[in-house]
């Protein structure tokens, strides 16, 4: 099958490579599947590391995998364990991308990276070196969404790098706990976000659901030329 032809007011926009921050919910893998419909090359992290971290697991025996089954809550048996072979991981998911975009010599196709949420946790000259090769675009979830988005967690789990910021207090479920340490978790991790970001994008910009691609890129590359 063809690749699709990516449309000429998206090469207006950029053959500049993207990659898309923000907490799980956000909506990067949204918006990254509809920029892999108009052409763009999509890198998605989660399903990188679940590749890596089956050939992992088959070693156990276990055929199937889901990443926040197995990774678990903070409080889980074995979750620190899992949490760090997580971020090993993604680690190495991002220098294969970067290799790939450094090796590169296509450039017809400009590239969208579906990150993690725990992209703010790696090293800092990988976050440095991923910035080399894409602009960084936060999808940004303003604080009256954070209930919300705790919510969506319960209820269809992702998996979470907590980084010790789970501290539950004496006598607190874990459910208490979940929901007073999640809403501190997306605090920290927003100002992280927007300290290695290129962009950010208002929630009721990229949350509308009649937005287009078209319309999201134009905002970026505006963004963009006002920093250049």
């Amino acid at each position: 099958m063809p690749e699709p032809a990516v449309p000429q007011t998206l090469r207006k926009t950029n053959t500049v490579n993207l990659a898309l921050i923000g907490m799980s919910g956000a909506g990067k893998s949204y918006w990254s599947r509809r920029m892999e419909e108009k052409g763009y090359r999509r890198y998605n992290c989660d399903k990188m590391i679940a590749e890596r971290l089956g050939l992992e697991l088959s070693k156990k025996g276990k055929a199937t995998l889901n990443l926040a089954n197995w990774m678990g809550q903070p409080f889980s048996e074995g979750y620190t364990e899992a949490e760090k072979l997580y971020l090993e991981l993604e680690e190495a998911v991002i220098e294969q991308i970067c290799d790939e975009l450094e090796q590169s010599v296509e450039n017809n196709f400009p590239v969208v990276v579906d990150t993690t949420g725990s992209l703010i946790y790696l090293k800092k000259n990988l976050l440095k070196r991923l910035r080399t090769f894409t602009k960084m675009v936060h999808l940004k979830l303003p604080a009256e969404k954070h209930e919300e988005l705790f919510e969506a967690y319960l209820n269809d789990p992702k998996p979470v790098i907590w980084e010790g910021k789970y501290k539950p207090r004496k006598g607190e479920t874990h459910q208490n706990a979940l929901r007073r340490c999640y809403r501190e978790l997306i605090s920290f991790r927003n100002e992280r976000y927007n300290s290695i970001a290129d962009c950010v994008l208002d929630y009721s910009f990229h949350h509308n659901p009649k937005r287009e691609v078209e319309e999201l890129l134009d905002s970026l590359a505006s963004s963009l030329k006002k920093k250049s």
